[in-house]
């Protein structure tokens, strides 16, 4: 298993929308995972249906914004909180708190309607942050591409640590998505793959809109990567010198 633990642009800071995020998660989906009827009236009112959205739009909107924040399970839970802490730190820090606080519910929403848009007469409820957390990581890669990734590998009982750069890795989990789409994957292991790779090209998409045609955008970007980069050598020598 390879997963991704942390980056070299977000060391020794504080982040409380990424914080209240993974707080909001756990507060809500874990007295689902402990009472079996409060699970089954969350998956049938709040989670996102495509065919009944296909049906009656508007009645069932509002599964677009609840679905973000239902998970299946603890370990469903606990990959979203982990690639929410990897890939949300630097977007909050470069964004500010609130416009990443607002933007994160409607994240998700670009995931679930291409989920809808390949998928419209699906019964399959889908759930999770995966939608928004793509967007982020497309996001992420179009803004930090050199950015140098903390991974661990597991295997078996050992485990090893290494960097990668951003662009590696998130070229590889981009491209691991579309071939389990394409492939038709996702009935075998209950993942809507569609969700991941619409979220991730929006979100790569998004992130170059932004950077020509925001004001001062590739300033304000080369502005934050300086810092982030004295911040990390800072650490750095602190780490030596203790």
């Amino acid at each position: 298993m390879l997963l991704p633990y942390g980056d070299n642009l977000t060391r020794g800071r504080f982040f409380f929308g990424v914080i209240l995020l993974v707080s909001l998660m756990l507060i809500l989906d874990v007295p689902t995972f402990l009472d079996a009827d409060l699970e089954e009236w969350s998956i049938r009112y709040l989670s996102f249906v495509p065919l009944l959205f296909s049906i009656s739009p508007w009645s069932h909107v509002h599964t677009l914004l609840t679905s973000v924040f239902l998970h299946q399970d603890i370990f469903h839970l606990a990959g979203n909180c982990l690639f929410l802490w990897v890939f949300g730190r630097s977007l909050e820090r470069l964004f500010g708190l609130l416009i990443f606080l607002l933007a994160f519910p409607f994240l998700g929403v670009v995931g679930l309607l291409a989920h809808w848009a390949l998928f419209p007469a699906s019964r399959a409820p889908v759930i999770g942050a995966s939608g928004a957390i793509a967007t982020l990581m497309g996001a992420y890669l179009a803004l930090f591409p050199a950015a140098r990734m903390r991974m661990v590998l597991f295997l078996g009982v050992f485990f090893k640590r290494f960097q990668v750069p951003a662009w590696v890795f998130l070229l590889y989990w981009g491209a691991l998505q579309l071939l389990s789409l394409v492939f038709g994957s996702g009935g075998e292991d209950n993942v809507a793959y569609a969700v991941h790779v619409g979220g991730f090209a929006v979100g790569v998409l998004g992130a170059m809109v932004w950077k020509v045609t925001y004001p001062f955008a590739e300033e304000h970007l080369s502005e934050f990567m300086q810092i982030a980069s004295t911040g990390a050598r800072s650490a750095l020598a602190a780490k030596r010198l203790t």
